[in-house]
């Protein structure tokens, strides 16, 4: 019994594989006739999964180049990120050099220009370093100025390297000039990060936004250099004079270039 069931069950078999031949023209095979139906779905899923297994394969392996394209893409736009970053500092820094070459020749000063490497303007005595020094000329009391107007003067000199006290150090003063009303005064760093004018005639009609300049008196700084802007006015009750405020036309915080003036 167990035979007959055996062999009705091979047959079932043939015969589904003839009728799946029949019903899927897709299924072709290099047999022919009774054996060709039985052999060909064989070879045809086989062949079929063959291929699935090899597309995926093939993905896989494209998947592989496309993520290694795709690094070096990311890579050689890091680099060109970089390279524009530079080419982008090398233009600012030529714009400021431009400034400071220019503000130069309108003064026809002898100068030294210099780098800043180093600066202190958050403690009480504020001052920055420059990459000049006496093998270069350099010498104590030069005045400094950037391409926005006054910074300072030279404190102290060494070999290749100087110290400046910016106008907002303590220890340092200048005579400087309302530009408007052409009255004098002395400014000076109050060690608090501001600039105030001492010495200023109370009669003067000072005004807000009034701009300061270098007045020449003192034999220190030339006339005529920026030096800030009219934030605040204190007049006192009593005496000849009043307290001027003034914000530095200086960005000490970003100052990069600076000329040395030789007297």
């Amino acid at each position: 019994m167990n035979g007959w069931k055996k062999i009705a069950g091979i047959t079932a078999f043939l015969l589904f594989l003839i009728l799946l031949q029949v019903q899927n023209p897709e299924i072709n095979g290099p047999f022919k006739g009774i054996f060709g139906n039985v052999v060909n779905p064989f070879i045809y899923y086989s062949s079929k999964t063959a291929g699935f297994f090899g597309d995926v394969w093939t993905g896989y392996i494209n998947l592989v180049y496309v993520r290694q394209d795709n690094l070096d893409l990311k890579d050689k736009n890091d680099r060109l990120k970089m390279e524009n970053s530079l080419l982008r500092e090398k233009v600012l820094e030529y714009e400021r050099l431009k400034k400071l070459l220019n503000f130069k020749e309108a003064y026809s000063f002898q100068s030294v220009a210099c780098n800043v490497v180093g600066r202190n303007v958050d403690g009480y005595l504020k001052y920055i370093i420059i990459d000049r020094g006496s093998e270069d000329g350099i010498e104590v009391k030069d005045p400094v100025i950037s391409f926005e107007g006054l910074v300072g003067s030279v404190s102290e000199v060494y070999n290749n390297t100087a110290r400046v006290d910016v106008i907002l150090n303590i220890k340092n003063n200048a005579s400087v000039m309302n530009k408007r009303t052409r009255a004098v005064g002395i400014i000076r760093g109050n060690g608090e990060g501001q600039l105030v004018v001492d010495y200023y005639d109370r009669l003067d009609k000072v005004q807000i936004k009034d701009e300061l300049i270098t007045s020449g008196l003192g034999g220190v700084y030339p006339k005529g250099i920026a030096v800030g802007v009219v934030d605040r006015v204190d007049v006192r009750d009593t005496g000849l004079f009043q307290d001027l405020f003034v914000r530095p036309v200086v960005d000490f915080y970003k100052l990069e270039n600076v000329l040395v003036l030789k007297r």
